[in-house]
């Protein structure tokens, strides 16, 4: 499922854990990072980022890397040079154009850290 905006999202979130997203968009909203868009699968995160014309700010990533389509997912956004946050990713999904990295469980302080490694925070 996919969450439809009005507005063109800055952020989107890929997340088959509804309370992760809510979680995080609070976090990044406060950050001014929104509008805050969330897929719940690959399938839903290709469509809203396609849709988002290039205007998009940064994506967090939290599927497993193991659903179909995922890596080949997270190259075309790394190809893109967009900041990338990869929740609970291997470290070879971290080189993937300066990806930030999350793990489980985090706080709010880890995910200022890993917005201030792909270069959105102070």
């Amino acid at each position: 499922m996919t969450e439809v905006l009005s507005a063109t999202p800055k952020t989107l979130i890929v997340s088959d854990n509804v309370v992760e997203a809510e979680d995080l968009t609070e976090m990044l909203a406060e950050c001014g990072l929104g509008p805050i868009a969330h897929a719940r699968d690959v399938r839903g995160a290709r469509d809203l980022f396609a849709s988002t014309n290039g205007s998009l700010e940064l994506m967090i990533f939290g599927l497993s890397l193991h659903k179909p389509d995922a890596k080949g997912f997270l190259e075309t956004v790394a190809s893109e040079r967009k900041p990338l946050v990869v929740i609970d990713g291997q470290k070879d999904a971290a080189e993937l154009n300066g990806a930030g990295i999350l793990l489980r469980p985090f706080s709010t302080n880890d995910v200022m850290a890993a917005l201030k490694h792909v270069g959105l925070s102070d």
